[in-house]
């Protein structure tokens, strides 16, 4: 099997069909959405749309499609204003499929989430070391796929040892360690925030054993234009440029 997983797409149409076509190109079988689908961008709905058209396709609650749904959480002013808007824009159809976004999603030695895999809804980084030992303490997956920060990474439980994933290069690929468990983090679709615009995934393929994290570029001065367009903060635009 190959297994494309992504996050945080924030509602970023351009970058997600960049993303699902790059998918396709890769040969995956199926998707795992860990989250935040929307949030930040001006096209939640369509966003919603394009994942209810795959095939196979999971998706996991996050932080902001919580916060769309009216779930209570910790939010900066501009995000509390995104929000605001998304939850005026959003159709029927997309509230009721951020309502079936699952917490946790687990496939036999797989285990996703957008957060972390014990408090799933108190949304900690799974970027400092606390909450990693809390995530591999507390779950028996063999290997973890998370989100939420929005930088791509590799993380062995041996020494919690880190590997961010920047390069050039539209592809990196990963060691699934034999003995240890490990944590990847697929980075982010739609805001990337670790220097590189490019949206952000990866692909774990069972058989080679392997991880790969991919990198695509898209036009995020398109997106940029529509976010301003739609009067939400400036920010949010700025971002897609500069990836951080």
């Amino acid at each position: 099997m190959r297994l494309a997983v992504f996050s945080d797409v924030h509602a970023n149409l351009e970058a997600l069909d960049a993303v699902l076509a790059d998918s396709v190109a890769q040969g995956v079988d199926r998707h795992v959405c860990l989250g935040d689908v929307v949030g930040y961008g001006a096209n939640p709905n369509q966003c919603i749309e394009r994942l209810l058209a795959l095939p196979h396709c999971s998706c996991i609650l996050g932080n902001h499609d919580a916060a769309a749904m009216g779930i209570a959480g910790s939010m900066k002013r501009e995000a509390r204003y995104a929000i605001h808007w998304t939850r005026k824009v959003l159709s029927p159809e997309s509230l009721q499929f951020l309502k079936e976004m699952q917490d946790v999603l687990t496939w036999g030695e797989l285990l996703f989430c957008h957060s972390n895999p014990y408090r799933p809804r108190r949304w900690y980084y799974v970027s400092e070391k606390t909450y990693i030992a809390s995530s591999f303490a507390r779950s028996k997956a063999k290997i973890l796929f998370v989100g939420h920060t929005h930088v791509p990474v590799a993380i062995t439980r041996q020494n919690f040892f880190c590997v961010y994933i920047r390069s050039p290069q539209h592809r990196v690929t990963v060691p699934v360690a034999e003995l240890n468990r490990q944590i990847f983090n697929c980075g982010s679709v739609g805001q990337p925030r670790d220097g590189d615009p490019r949206a952000s995934y990866l692909v774990y393929d069972d058989e080679r054993h392997q991880v790969e994290f991919y990198r695509v570029a898209y036009d995020c001065r398109l997106a940029a234009e529509k976010i301003l367009a739609s009067g939400l903060p400036e920010p949010f635009a700025r971002r897609l440029i500069y990836g951080k």
